[in-house]
């Protein structure tokens, strides 16, 4: 009987071995979906730092169903690796310098895979420019309503020494309220930080009223 019971725990033993072996030996997700959070085609930009702005992939048919959290980078864009298969796409809510949509995006991910995800912003910025004089950083851009239903709080003009600029991550900065739709002018003094570090990045942002995360330049402008 002793000798039974050793075979039947030895046994056991192997199963469990066997199992737990298949389990780590899975395939990791060897496809990339790539896309942009975009209005009008156009890339919007957002705070890249802290994992701030994120989308979320679900997928049907599995018992465990959670979301995937899909994080956008300050560009706009994301990426995550993924099993091939069909997903669906949506904004995370009250996530993001846009309005609140359901609207969802049905992906068929076959290896490498590119989308985009639109979204209404509140407002956009366009003609942005960035000009250095002497210690002074002047910035332009122009402001077009798209929803009225939020006010504006204020523009800012942004400076780090990283190419991650945004209201989490900056060395200087100045904001200017009493803005709406039309031409915005900000400028800053950026001697010191010109003089002591080897680079220099600079961003332009409109915060919303009532929303967490601003609207940004989609490109962060290198100084030096």
């Amino acid at each position: 009987m002793k000798t039974f019971f050793c075979k039947l725990i030895v046994s056991l033993c192997l199963i469990v071995g066997v199992f737990a072996c298949s389990k780590d030996n899975y395939d990791a997700p060897k496809s990339t979906l790539n896309g942009r959070v975009t209005y009008n085609s156009e890339p919007l930009g957002v705070r890249g730092s802290n994992q701030s702005v994120s989308l979320q992939l679900w997928q049907d048919g599995f018992p465990l169903r959670s979301a995937i959290n899909v994080y956008v980078t300050q560009d706009g864009s994301f990426a995550a690796k993924l099993f091939d298969g069909k997903y669906k796409l949506v904004a995370t809510s009250g996530n993001g310098p846009w309005l609140n949509s359901a609207d969802t995006v049905l992906v068929d991910v076959r290896g490498n895979t590119s989308i985009e995800y639109p979204v209404k912003p509140y407002y956009t910025m366009s003609n942005i420019t960035y000009d250095v004089q002497g210690n002074m950083l002047k910035a332009s851009f122009d402001v077009k309503t798209i929803d009225a239903s939020r006010t504006i709080d204020f523009a800012t003009l942004l400076v780090n020494d990283t190419k991650f600029v945004d209201l989490g991550q900056y060395t200087y900065k100045m904001e200017k309220t009493g803005i709406s739709s039309g031409h915005v002018d900000l400028e800053l003094d950026i001697k010191d930080i010109l003089t002591k570090s080897a680079a220099v990045y600079a961003r332009v942002g409109l915060k919303i009223s009532g929303i967490t995360e601003a609207l940004y330049d989609s490109s962060p402008k290198k100084l030096k």
